[in-house]
């Protein structure tokens, strides 16, 4: 984890104080940045399509399920991906959501074990899939390719340990603060006053591993703070919040 990202973990909202990180933050080029980071390069991803077979997804399609045995990557093109898994108590966590570009399922086809999470489909998508054979035989031949998709999966490692700290924290407040500035790195748009996350309050309380109610209390209390603004199915940081 870099050392950043500690200090932002140690940062998290307390008596009305709100991240430094999110205090300097210009969201046209957080966005930009983090989109030009997790998603593959034009050149790849024009490579993987003349290898790949173009699929349609419905809105709630299981994709992939946990523990199902795959041979194909998985290029997210249009629309957007639901990544979650299920605790031993039956409770849904969400883990992220896939955006255009992405392309999962790396680890699982190059160690040929099983699918770690649930992929669901989430409004209408297009997914390219690619076959192990013809995704080797393409790395083999071309090494940009294989250093972009060595630097994704560098990418998704960091993001798991990001992800397994936020679980880690001790504080509801520092859990829900964490989920929401960790949703705003790939599942927001720029509004007059701040970065609107599409997000439901329920997919919130999974990704801060809390229940709906207790995490709807701690919005609340952002709220009076002036961190956020709760809306339907969208929260914003609010961009003039007080600051440290």
């Amino acid at each position: 984890m870099t050392q950043a990202r500690q200090q932002t973990a140690a940062k998290a909202p307390q008596s009305g104080k709100r991240s430094a990180v999110f205090q300097a933050l210009d969201a046209d080029v957080f966005n930009q940045a983090w989109a030009e980071n997790a998603a593959l390069t034009p050149r790849s991803a024009q490579a993987l399509h003349s290898v790949g077979v173009l699929r349609n997804w419905t809105d709630g399609q299981v994709v992939l399920s946990r523990g199902q045995p795959t041979s194909t990557a998985l290029l997210l093109v249009t629309g957007r991906l639901r990544v979650s898994v299920t605790t031993p108590e039956g409770e849904e966590q969400l883990l992220r959501w896939m955006l255009p570009g992405e392309i999962s399922g790396l680890s699982s086809v190059f160690a040929e074990t099983t699918y770690p999470a649930d992929l669901v489909s989430v409004g209408q998508t297009q997914v390219l899939h690619i076959e192990r054979t013809r995704l080797i035989d393409l790395i083999s031949c071309d090494p940009v390719v294989a250093v972009d998709l060595l630097r994704i999966l560098g990418l998704r490692i960091n993001q798991l340990l990001d992800t397994l700290a936020d679980q880690g924290m001790n504080s509801l407040e520092q859990r829900v603060w964490a989920a929401l500035e960790r949703i705003a790195k790939f599942n927001s748009v720029k509004v007059a006053d701040g970065l609107m996350l599409r997000v439901s309050q329920s997919d919130l309380a999974q990704a801060a591993s809390a229940s709906r109610q207790r995490v709807n209390q701690q919005l609340r209390h952002f709220q009076q703070q002036g961190l956020i603004r709760l809306g339907y199915r969208n929260i914003v940081l609010l961009r003039n919040a007080p600051k440290s």
